[in-house]
């Protein structure tokens, strides 16, 4: 397992491994659990062809895998290893794979007290190349999927100038990389460094910051493999007023400066604006902002709201991005942290709630973020409008999640190094995108070891250029059962619809699954 983890990996380990042995001389105690599943599916269109073209037939998994966590004092950590091994009764079909794997490791480290410290992250996931292609999310459809490997590492220093100031200095390197000819490495070295008022400061505060970033890329084109370099500059000078200890109100400004070379050239300009942040309580909190940047008008909110039995959450932003960089530094809502503030009110212990919430994960089949959107490969920058909003319900027995997401994306790069990627005749498809998707899943507790859960999923995208669309719908029934501390059982029903490619093709899947699964 660990062979072929490194082999197809790369260095995706590296930032890990660098802060785990700074963290060793701690003492602190881990906690390794080794993981073990085995699946077994029926379905009746395995590589989610077009309907007529559609076959059957069964599917063994078999999924090895451990977690590594640990909490103390210095540092925190949590990793999960899973290798996906897919055996076919009679032949493999064509457009299904043999294994795939996935990896999720996070670490914060602090290494001297109240001044340097280490954040790394390494991710390994299976990934869409087209948002007009099939999305399965069964692991063995090898058809529109691509594993795409990321991490990063990042110390930074911290610091206080008395009651005047406090800053922060921080380096960040991080790597990008996928199978795919068309959308090969990429690597990221940013500095950014801020200041931000101290105390002294009680009615108007400051906050100023500059961000530098460089990528190199690999970009295949007619004469090969071709590396092409686009960095970014960023300055902003912040200022606030107190009007009351809840309500406080300021502005901005500063310079955008991004360079995509030979990715499409020079854009840039002046940015200024406006914000407010209003917290009436413990439990609620809205911030939000209006503006003007190079591309035009620009807003932002954030508004987080939880009761006793709910938890609420919204989120927009424009900015520029990629598709590498989301990889990096994802934006869509987390998972864990939504059910946390849902379960906060009657499990008060950290320790105790994060293990009910990730138990429910799993019973639930919920993914590690909540955004619906799919994130497609590009070699190309784009700018991203993006709104996200979570709510969640829980009492006694039953425990519902909804998600709303919408994103658009307009590209600002030459269009020609997704030639590859796409082919010549269909690199229009990504230059302006919409996505609006919707989840909803809902979970009862039949008793104290049973959990019955229903989950629906439907995704729309439009392509502005060319005016294609295509849909993807995912109906999910399943009870999960444990058989003690450490075994959990689930059988599930599912059924899938979707778009396949440029057509009007239709596919459509019914499938069973039954799943055990095992801590050690």
């Amino acid at each position: 397992m660990t062979i072929t983890m490194v082999k197809r990996g790369g260095l995706v380990l590296l930032p890990l491994v660098a802060g785990l042995c700074a963290a060793f001389p701690a003492q602190a105690a881990w906690d390794f659990t080794p993981l073990a599943a085995t699946r077994l599916t029926w379905s009746d269109n395995i590589t989610l062809a077009q309907d007529e073209r559609a076959e059957s037939g069964f599917v063994m998994e078999l999924a090895p895998g451990f977690q590594l966590a640990n909490r103390s004092q210095r540092f925190d950590v949590d990793l999960t290893y899973t290798l996906r091994q897919y055996k076919y009764f009679g032949h493999k079909p064509t457009n299904s794979q043999s294994r795939s794997q996935d990896l999720n490791g996070n670490l914060k480290s602090r290494l001297i007290e109240d001044m340097l410290f280490l954040d790394a992250q390494a991710q390994v996931h299976q990934q869409a190349v087209s948002a007009f292609g099939p999305v399965g999310g069964n692991g063995y459809v090898r058809d529109n999927q691509n594993e795409v490997r990321s991490m990063s590492i990042s110390p930074y220093l911290r610091h206080r100038f008395g009651a005047f100031a406090s800053g922060e200095l921080r380096y960040m390197y991080d790597t990008v990389s996928s199978d795919n000819i068309g959308y090969r490495r990429s690597d990221g070295n940013t500095v950014r460094a801020n200041l931000v008022s101290g105390p002294s400061f009680r009615r108007v505060g400051w906050n100023a910051s500059v961000v530098r970033a460089v990528y190199t890329q690999e970009i295949p084109g007619p004469k090969g493999v071709e590396e092409q370099s686009s960095s970014s500059k960023n300055a902003n000078l912040g200022l606030s007023y107190a009007a009351t200890s809840q309500l406080s109100v300021g502005a901005f400004a500063g310079y955008d400066d991004f360079d995509f070379s030979g990715l499409g050239g020079k854009q840039g300009g002046a940015a200024y604006g406006a914000n407010i942040e209003w917290v009436p309580s413990a439990r609620t909190s809205i911030s939000a902002s209006a503006g003007h940047r190079f591309y035009g008008p620009s807003y932002g909110l954030a508004l987080t709201h939880r009761s006793r039995s709910t938890s609420w959450n919204v989120t927009y932003n424009d900015t520029v991005s990629s598709s590498r960089n989301q990889f990096v530094l994802p934006q869509a809502l987390d998972t864990a942290a939504m059910l946390d503030n849902l379960f906060r009110s009657q499990i008060s212990d950290p320790v105790m709630r994060a293990a009910a919430v990730q138990a429910y994960i799993r019973a639930t089949g919920l993914p590690p973020s909540l955004s619906t959107n799919i994130n497609f490969l590009s070699n190309r920058y784009s700018l991203q409008k993006q709104l996200n909003a979570s709510f969640g319900w829980q009492a006694a027995r039953s425990t519902a999640v909804l998600t709303l997401s919408k994103a658009r994306r307009e590209m600002l790069s030459s269009q020609e190094f997704d030639n590859v990627l796409l082919g010549n005749t269909l690199t229009t498809l990504n230059d302006n995108t919409d996505q609006i998707g919707v989840t909803a899943t809902y979970s009862y507790k039949l008793g104290p070891r049973s959990v019955a859960s229903v989950s629906g999923s439907a995704v729309n995208v439009e392509s502005i250029s060319t005016a294609q669309r295509s849909n993807y719908r995912n109906l999910r029934l399943s009870l999960t059962r444990s058989f003690g501390a450490r075994v959990n059982g689930t059988l599930e029903a599912r059924h899938v619809r979707g778009t396949r490619g440029l057509g009007s093709d239709q596919y459509t899947e019914n499938a069973v699954t039954a799943t055990l699964s095992a801590k050690f």
